[in-house]
């Protein structure tokens, strides 16, 4: 079993409670679902990237030590707040791209399903999947599950099940060719796949 780090369980436990705060904000109906709140990511994220970039050309000793509580020590050096940064861009790309559903869908698919596949795939991973020996087959499944339960609530379980298990394959293939976060590719992907299903059913 590998050490599952302590800033991990605390950047798990934000995105979790921020996918599940945009979720309920997503649908409660308190503003325009496209136009205002586009409008209030894309602010989010221009403030994320000023702030990662003064981080990094000026390292504030306050705020290394505060994000080393949940930056990964290489993206701290490099690319400070590269989680929330993609976090941010995995949501807008959602709300931009997809109808209200499939975005709420694919936002609880990486909030439910991430989380389960780094936990389990951690404690109880043994088999490496073909596309990654970095990541477990026993993680890949879980967060698959866990994420079509989760999604299930905005859209029909096949399609919450194809658009998760696409997010999860996502997920372990980014880390090993483009190097890029999965806060992106696993909302970006599992919506995109249940938008195709939704288009051929």
């Amino acid at each position: 079993m590998a050490e599952f780090k302590g800033y991990m369980v605390r950047r798990k436990v934000v995105h979790f409670l921020l996918g599940i705060a945009f979720v309920i904000f997503i649908n409660s109906g308190i503003i325009n679902y496209k136009q205002d709140l586009i409008l209030i990511l894309l602010c989010g994220l221009i403030l994320a990237f000023i702030a990662s970039w003064y981080i990094k050309v000026r390292r504030p000793k306050h705020l290394i030590n505060l994000l080393a509580l949940f930056d990964k020590p290489e993206d701290l050096a490099s690319f400070p707040a590269k989680g929330a940064v993609f976090y941010i861009l995995g949501v807008l790309m959602s709300v931009s791209l997809f109808d209200k559903d499939i975005a709420s869908a694919s936002i609880m698919i990486l909030t439910i399903g991430d989380p389960a596949a780094h936990v389990i795939g951690n404690y109880y991973g043994k088999t490496k999947t073909v596309i990654n020996e970095k990541k477990l087959l026993e993680g890949t499944l879980a967060g698959t599950l866990a994420g079509a339960v989760a999604a299930m609530f905005f859209v029909p379980l096949p399609i919450a099940f194809f658009g998760s298990a696409f997010g999860m394959m996502a997920e372990a293939v980014e880390v090993e060719v483009f190097n890029l976060d999965d806060n992106f590719f696993i909302p970006f992907v599992s919506g995109l796949v249940m938008s195709l299903i939704s288009l051929l059913i």
